[in-house]
């Protein structure tokens, strides 16, 4: 039995599992959580990555504390957008901003616009324009002749940093790279002209590796001192944590679609390839590599950041699982809004900017400090901006779905699996709640020759979880409050 050392670094908190794969099922087990929210350097929100890669290193002696001094592998896991950039001796020059700091404005778009066109860089890369992207960072910093901008020799995505902190050799996993809007999603490889347009230096270009790949091994000095014998592989996951999760699906037909839920909440489907046509740009949806080189047609939506954000304006006084019984008690509501306006992006208090909204829109008072009313609202939105999206991904993809798996921690929200049945009409299903994690672990197990295809991967996960099923409820009162939500409020988001 090999086991895996999977590690997921997210944006709130960092997950090291160990996991291995006997009689047919995944098994996995926590080892490791830390907090890995961003802090303050002169006024900038910078992610700390060196303490980031200092829990690791602490994951690996509990490791061997536990299981002892074999490890087959370990790859990591994590967020899209934030990146480091490497000097010509491979050191990396700066700390990442956290994308939160960066501005929700049009100021990156606008120079994209006039240098070569959003619509022309969405044909070649199929890539959802945000503010926070990649291309839009590191725009600015062209613009504002950034140091790191001067003479970069390599791009590193986040779950990238620390698989080569680890030992790896510089690289970029292609979900990540696929992710960026720099990659030319048609062609398959960099695409050098939308650098050039932008005053990108192409050296910023860093091999492309796929999820399975072994791409080096860990420190023998790392291993020492956590007290395991190497070698043990690095094999990288899809570094994108949704398409490790969209992996998880519990499903082998084609008729699915899915919910990565978490602080952001990605809704999408598998494809063959790239869905880019007139329909998928109007709806800013995105493409980006799933395990073993299908696409992954999918629309970013703000998730459970605002419920984090209102829970942060109410001083914690109350846990999430307060929250959502809160929520339930509140039997009467027709007001909403959109998740992915800009004043819900990152205000200083978000339940008071919700309330504040609902006003406007809708003329009702609501007390910002009504946790169980602000509650019920976000949730009922967050379904409702589920079915709206899904309604214009599918016809973009003109593909027919019988059913949605909502995947990740944010599906422990029954309260809002059921609303997100009710909404959108399909049945809802949930058992996987750390599905980054288990992604990960599957990718490296076939990384190592024990799982052969994609189809047996999802077969050992449906051998694994069993599913909870939610049924759509009470359509005709929820179709009204779709209609309400789809009339009385703007939807022209910035993403």
């Amino acid at each position: 039995m090999q086991r895996h050392l999977a590690v997921d670094i997210g944006s709130e908190s960092g997950r090291v599992f160990v996991g291995y794969i006997q009689d047919g099922k995944v098994h996995t087990e926590e080892l490791h959580r830390f907090r890995t929210q961003f802090m303050q350097i002169h006024g900038k929100s910078v992610r700390n990555i060196y303490r980031y890669h200092e829990e690791i290193l602490h994951a690996l002696k509990l490791y061997a504390e536990k299981y002892g001094d074999r490890l087959a592998s370990i790859g990591v896991d994590s967020w899209g957008g934030d990146f480091v950039l490497l000097d010509r001796e491979g050191n990396i020059s700066q700390l990442p901003t956290s994308y939160r700091s960066t501005s929700a404005g049009n100021d990156a778009a606008e120079i994209i616009e006039e240098k070569m066109g959003i619509e022309e860089v969405y044909g070649r890369t199929g890539n959802q324009a945000m503010p926070t992207d990649t291309l839009s960072q590191l725009v600015r910093l062209v613009r504002d002749r950034a140091p790191s901008m001067d003479d970069p020799h390599g791009i590193l995505f986040m779950g990238d940093v620390y698989q080569y902190l680890l030992g790896a050799r510089p690289c970029c996993e292609h979900s990540l790279a696929s992710y960026s809007r720099m990659y030319n999603n048609v062609k398959g490889r960099w695409d050098e002209e939308i650098m050039e347009k932008m005053g990108i230096p192409l050296t910023i270009q860093t091999p492309v590796v796929y999820a399975g790949d072994v791409i080096g091994q860990v420190d023998p000095v790392i291993l020492e001192e956590a007290g395991i014998r190497g070698p043990v592989n690095i094999i990288t996951p899809c570094t994108h944590d949704t398409s490790c999760a969209a992996l998880t699906v519990p499903d082998l037909g084609e008729d699915w679609a899915f919910i990565s839920s978490g602080t952001w909440s990605l809704l999408g489907t598998e494809t063959g390839g790239p869905i880019i046509n007139d329909l998928s740009y109007a709806g800013n949806f995105s493409n980006s590599t799933m395990p073993l080189k299908t696409n992954m047609f999918k629309k970013n939506v703000q998730g459970m950041w605002i419920v984090q954000q209102c829970k942060k304006a109410w001083k914690d006084r109350y846990s999430y699982d307060q929250l959502v019984q809160m929520a339930a008690k509140v039997t009467d509501n027709d007001v909403f809004f959109d998740v992915d306006m800009e004043p819900f992006y990152d205000p200083k208090n978000m339940a008071m900017a919700i309330a504040d909204s609902v006003g406007r829109d809708f003329g009702v008072d609501v007390d910002w400090q009504d946790a169980g009313k602000i509650s019920r609202i976000c949730f009922e939105s967050l379904a409702l901006k589920y079915r709206y999206c899904f309604d214009k991904l599918l016809k973009a993809a003109d593909k027919k779905i019988s059913k949605i798996y909502i995947l990740g921690g944010g599906s422990y929200n029954q309260l809002l699996n059921q609303f997100t049945a009710d909404a959108t009409g399909y049945p809802v299903y949930t058992g996987v709640y750390e599905g980054s994690n288990i992604g990960n672990v599957l990718l490296q197990a076939y990384g190592c020759g024990e799982l052969k295809d994609k189809r047996e991967m999802r077969q050992v996960v449906s051998n694994t979880f069993n599913k909870k099923a939610y049924y759509p409820e009470m359509t005709e009162i929820w179709d009204e409050k779709y209609r309400i939500f789809v009339e009385r409020i703007s939807h022209k988001a910035q993403w």
